[in-house]
Formats: structure tokens, sequence, C-alpha cells
């Protein structure tokens, strides 16, 4: 199985085409949704979706008792169950709990969908393995939401340095990029991992343009009650990630260390935003459609999301 990640040229592109991007929306059909999962995260997607050129919402799906319909989307169909989908859906997002993202979308995918899985991709690398697998044999697109690759920090610019400066500092044994990632939730410290390290853990590959086949090596590691810490290295890179809970404010930020300087964004901080309004939410399903199309940009593929699975469970095992 081959695994690829997006080229230098592609990753700087996607903040840039604003007008070309809207003839090509204008060009083609929307995309016939449905959304699985109707909780904080799921509702959120449901009112993007409901609003967003290029997609058609068509029904949610949530098998809980409780599930209630948004209230500005109560025309849509509540469904229970997938095997309720009308005919002609042509695209999902499996936004239910982390240990049914296989399942549900290995059925969705099934029906001929093309599939946006909140990350993490899966919980078991073997399912993440099958669900690759079924996409292929559908024929299908499998992407996975990794959303923080659409963060406004992450600009043409940005990613173009840091790419420059990864490139000058392999095979160094310092440190090249620290991240620290933390919720205001209460939760074990090594739930985080899977949680919140892994979208650093994808960030590390996706900003150092390096394989999802490349093998991570966890140099070292420690979990106590508030935060998960480890140093790895990867692609001949040596990074530094904590995550945790219970922390007021959140925090989320990346340390760049190039030529003994110390960059730091604040992912978590408000930037101006792009071209009509847009967020990285928004952002992600044009990526998402795009991919559908063949030519997708920085959306995080079922291969990438499974790699971030892998080594999260690698630091959580180490």
């Amino acid at each position: 199985m081959t695994f690829t990640t997006p080229s230098v040229d592609q990753g700087s592109a996607a903040s840039c085409g604003d007008e070309a991007e809207a003839e090509i929306a204008l060009a083609t059909p929307d995309l016939t949704h449905a959304l699985v999962g109707l909780g904080r995260f799921g509702s959120t997607h449901a009112r993007k979706l409901a609003s967003l050129p290029g997609f058609r919402l068509s029904a949610v799906v949530d098998s809980s008792p409780a599930a209630r319909p948004v209230a500005d989307l109560a025309a849509l169909p509540l469904l229970s169950g997938i095997d309720e989908l009308p005919p002609g859906i042509e695209s999902a997002t499996v936004a239910t709990s982390d240990g049914t993202h296989a399942e549900v979308a290995m059925a969705l995918m099934r029906r001929g969908c093309h599939v946006l899985v909140e990350k993490p991709l899966c919980i078991d690398r073997r399912d993440g393995v099958q669900m690759l697998r079924m996409a292929q044999q559908c024929g299908v697109v499998l992407s996975t939401g990794h959303i923080e690759r659409f963060n406004p920090a992450f600009d043409a610019a940005a990613l173009s340095w840091i790419r420059r400066a990864a490139l000058r500092h392999r095979d160094s044994a310092h440190p090249f990029l620290r991240f620290r990632r933390f919720s205001c939730r209460e939760a074990r410290a090594a739930d985080s991992v899977l949680d919140l390290m892994v979208h650093d853990l994808d960030l590390l590959a996706w900003l150092c343009a390096i394989p999802a086949d490349a093998q991570l090596q966890v140099i070292s590691r420690r979990i106590d009650v508030r935060s998960a810490r480890v140093r790895v290295r990867l692609g001949g890179l040596v990074a530094e990630l904590e995550s945790g809970y219970d922390s007021m404010p959140p925090a989320a930020r990346l340390q760049v260390c190039n030529g003994g300087r110390q960059h730091v964004l604040d992912l978590r901080k408000p930037h101006r935003a792009m071209a009509g309004g847009d967020d990285a939410l928004a952002r992600q399903y044009r990526d998402f459609r795009h991919a559908v199309q063949g030519n997708g940009r920085r959306i995080a593929s079922g291969a990438d999301g499974l790699a971030a699975v892998i080594r999260a469970s690698q630091v959580l095992h180490a």
C-alpha cells in the first residue's frame, strides 16, 4: 500500500486562487451530502454545511433516542440509521463517537459515498487499514478532518518558510518543532494523545512534507496526571509534543526553532478572516470537494489520518 503526502507547491497553493475556486464551484454541481452524528461537533458541521456553497445537506443521521434536529435545520430529515438514507447521496461526514468511525465510514463507502471522517480516523490501526482498502475497492475518496491544516496561521508564506527551514534542520539532534496543546475539559492526560496530540502529529508530518509511511521513533515519553509529553524523531526531524486537559484558557502553540531563532505561532489566536468570511471548517470542506474532484490540496487523506493514529498509538505504548 503506497502512502503519499502533498508536495510543497500543493500545500502552498491552498491559500491562493479564490477567484478560480469560485469559478469552479459555479461550473460543477453541488455535492448531495449527509451528516452522520449530531453531537456537539456534528451540530457545528450541520450549521456550516447548510449554508456552504458546493454542498447540499440533504439528511442527518443519528441513532441516539435523545437526538434532536438542529434548531435552524428542522426541515432536514433526522434519520435513525444509514440504511434510511435516500438514494443519490454522494458524500457524507462522519461525526459520531471515535470508536464508531470505522464502522460508519465503511457502511457509507459501500453505498458509494465519498467520506470525510472527523479525527481521529479510527482507534485501531487494523480498522484504518480496512477503511483504506474499502475506499480503494469502492472507488471513493476517504478524507480525515485534521482541521488544523486549515488554520490561518499556516498561510502560504508560513508553510513555505517552515518547509524550507525543515530541510536545513534535518538530521539535527535538537528539536525543530515544539507543540503544546491543552483543553479546558477534564479527562485523563493519556486520553489527550488521541484527542489533542493527534492534531500535532499530523501537523508535524504535513508541515515538514514527511510521507505517511515514515517511521516514528519515540525518543522519550512521560505521561502524568496533567499532561502527556513526548520527544520524537520523524523524517529526520526531532520534535517535542505536549498535550493535556484542565487548562484555562485552552491553549495551542507551535514553536519553530530556526537557525537559533525561536518563532512562536499561537494556533488559537484569532486571524483575519479570508475572502468571503471563510473559517477553517469551510476551507476544509472546500478542499474535500476538490479531493472528490481529484485535486485536493491540504485535506488529510485517509492514509494521512491512519498515519496520525498509528503514531499516536506509538506514543501511548512506547
